[in-house]
């Protein structure tokens, strides 16, 4: 399948897809950035040739510096964008494949939204991220305010929110944020190998464990468990990959997972 796109590098190695945000100099996310990203979305949900997808961006100063300015003037004459930010970063956290952020520079604003909608984030060491929206006098408006209390708790980013001061690598690997911190160098082959090992894995599976993590972060633990995870495992009870997991244990081989 052809991935050809105005505003994304995309190329694939194996299983994993690597799509790059090519918007310089910020690779801020205007409406090309996300139109392409939901077009490939589109794409690689029903092929088999995709298991996991990891998102970057060129270049090695910025991931995403977040939403493009320069549309700012369209919003404030009341025109509505096609392309709406939270519409594509919903799409992307109830995604049924796993996708990662290599974050190789700073995510800021909509970038590090981007980033804590992904299921998985790797960041350069040498990199920071943060929610400034408040120097332009705006509050971050693509689920900021939301999902990153949840990761990192209220108290940190609040202060994150209210001085738009940014915050280093390391440090947001100790609140939980990220779940590798590498040399810039390092990103890329990091991520790659995640992904790599991912998509060996049971794509069925996964996508459900993905599903009912997210919707227990919204329930009760007793909801979570009769409801959304007995769902989940009801519905991989029958399936071809179970049945193969099972006999591969049992072999003392690898599983050759299908995704059925």
């Amino acid at each position: 399948m052809a991935y050809e796109y105005e505003k994304l590098v995309v190329e694939q190695d194996g299983k994993v897809l690597i799509a790059a945000i090519n918007h310089p100099p910020a690779n801020s996310m205007g409406q090309g950035v996300l139109r392409d990203i939901d077009d490939l979305l589109t794409k690689c949900e029903n092929n088999d040739d995709v298991r996991v997808i990891i998102l970057t961006g060129t270049g090695e100063k910025l991931f995403s510096a977040g939403a493009d300015i320069t549309e700012f003037a369209d919003l404030q004459k009341g025109k509505v964008p096609k392309y709406n930010g939270n519409d594509i970063y919903f799409r992307i956290e109830n995604y049924p494949k796993v996708v990662i952020a290599a974050i190789q520079g700073g995510a800021y604003g909509g970038g590090l939204e981007l980033a804590c909608v992904c299921h998985l984030r790797v960041m350069a060491e040498e990199a920071t991220l943060g929610l400034p929206e408040v120097k332009l006098g705006l509050n971050p408006g693509w689920g900021g305010t939301q999902r990153l209390p949840r990761f990192i708790g209220k108290t940190k980013a609040l202060e994150l929110m209210l001085t738009g001061d940014f915050m280093p690598a390391r440090e947001a690997y100790t609140l939980g944020l990220l779940n590798r911190v590498v040399p810039r160098s390092k990103v890329m082959e990091e991520a790659k190998a995640l992904g790599q090992k991912l998509a060996a894995g049971a794509p069925v599976a996964q996508r459900e464990i993905m599903k009912a993590v997210r919707l227990g972060l919204e329930t009760n633990v007793r909801e979570g468990v009769y409801v959304i995870e007995h769902s989940a495992s009801k519905a991989l009870q029958f399936t071809e990959d179970f049945a193969e997991g099972s006999r591969a244990f049992l072999e003392k081989r690898k599983p050759d997972f299908k995704g059925r």
